[in-house]
């Protein structure tokens, strides 16, 4: 303290021992005040942890699909693809219109806490083997949500008789046929779209009395002396198509998934080629719209079809067994081809992918205007 009558500062003689316990106290608050404020800021990270990462409150994963046998269908293969949202059961059991209507059973399981609808273990009705049914999935907190579409097959190829055909709209916004009873199941895909913006069809639907059968044909548009028609298993992909004009097959998404190993490939097919076969050539190469030089040939024109069992695994692609032909012989009545299929691999397949074409060098703007393949009932052959 100081002195009032000297100045002098004079030190109680417990001061040091009061500064040094005031010291020790305010430094044990400061910490257990900044103990205080880690742990509540690991609690509060923690916290927002759990939040995020709640796998019952915001999840809504397909987990499993299971479908019993019943006497019209027995299954041997469940195909759960995340990446296109289906599931697919292959039935062992061949499915005709007298296996319809075909009520299942689907066992769905979801992420703990979601939902789906329709329910697990509700009956399910198929009229047709192309029928299809929307599964939703929701989160626990109705946040997240996520549709599927449940499809069923067997060792054929869906519509392989094409009965079916489905209105589409084309660029034009005028309808056209596709081949399919609907456009989200169908296994079919043809070159209508690309050329609908000039209301020409390459692939249409033909009837003979009370049958229908696939017409492909070569054709012209204003804009481009020769497209060939196509139709195949798979996809056509617009957004490829218009950004490589140039280059027909990137439009061309190959393939459907299959297991089946069969011999051979049996279906009935007339042919007539075009009368003038051509060789159109761009006058400004990479630019379709440029114009082209077209040159008359000799010869005729050819079809091809050709057919391919594959593994796919990842990025990688494996040829299990395949089966190509082509022909420039005209044949004017309907008339059954078997095609046998050549196996390369002992592996199981996971997809197959068939394509016809009115002229096999359609591709490279080769071929005759007018050419026509008509194609029905094809069928898969286990021998």
């Amino acid at each position: 303290m100081i002195s009032a009558l000297t100045g002098e500062v004079h030190l109680k003689e417990n001061f040091f021992s009061d500064f040094v316990f005031i010291y020790y106290f305010t430094e044990v608050q400061y910490q257990k005040n900044a103990m205080k404020k880690i742990l509540f800021a690991l609690f509060l990270i923690s916290l927002l942890s759990c939040e995020d990462d709640n796998p019952i409150l915001d999840a809504y994963e397909l987990l499993g699909f299971e479908v019993e046998a019943t006497g019209e269908f027995d299954p041997y293969k469940t195909l759960i693809d995340t990446a296109s949202n289906q599931v697919i059961i292959f039935s062992s059991v061949n499915l005709d219109l007298n296996s319809f209507p075909l009520s299942l059973n689907p066992v769905v399981t979801v992420s703990p806490g979601a939902s789906v609808m329709p329910s697990s273990g509700s009956v399910v009705v198929f009229d047709d083997p192309e029928d299809f049914v929307i599964y939703t999935i929701t989160a626990e907190d109705g946040l997240g949500s996520e549709e599927y579409m449940f499809t069923i097959r067997d060792k054929q190829i869906p519509n392989a008789g094409f009965e079916n055909w489905f209105e589409e709209t084309g660029m034009n916004a005028q309808p056209f046929f596709q081949p399919g009873k609907y456009t989200e199941s169908t296994a079919w895909a043809t070159t209508n779209m690309g050329t609908s913006i000039y209301s020409i069809y390459g692939t249409t639907p033909v009837q003979d009395g009370n049958n229908k059968m696939a017409k492909i044909e070569t054709v012209e548009t204003v804009a481009i002396p020769l497209v060939a028609g196509a139709m195949y298993l798979g996809k056509f992909d617009l957004d490829a198509a218009i950004a490589d004009p140039n280059n027909p097959a990137a439009a061309a998404k190959l393939g459907i998934p299959f297991f089946g190993k069969p011999t051979a490939i049996q279906f009935k097919y007339s042919y007539e080629s075009g009368d003038q076969l051509i060789q159109a050539a761009l006058k400004d190469p990479g630019n379709l719209f440029g114009g082209f030089d077209i040159y008359n040939l000799e010869g005729t024109d050819k079809f091809g079809i050709n057919a391919i069992l594959e593994k796919r695994t990842g990025d990688m692609v494996t040829i299990i067994a395949q089966a190509v032909y082509e022909s420039d012989q005209e044949i004017n009545t309907m008339t059954e081809m078997k095609l046998e299929l050549e196996y390369l691999s002992d592996d199981d397949p996971t997809h197959f992918h068939i394509s016809f074409s009115p002229s096999v060098d359609g591709g490279m703007f080769k071929g005759a205007p007018g050419s026509s393949l008509i194609i029905d009932d094809l069928k898969m052959i286990y021998e």
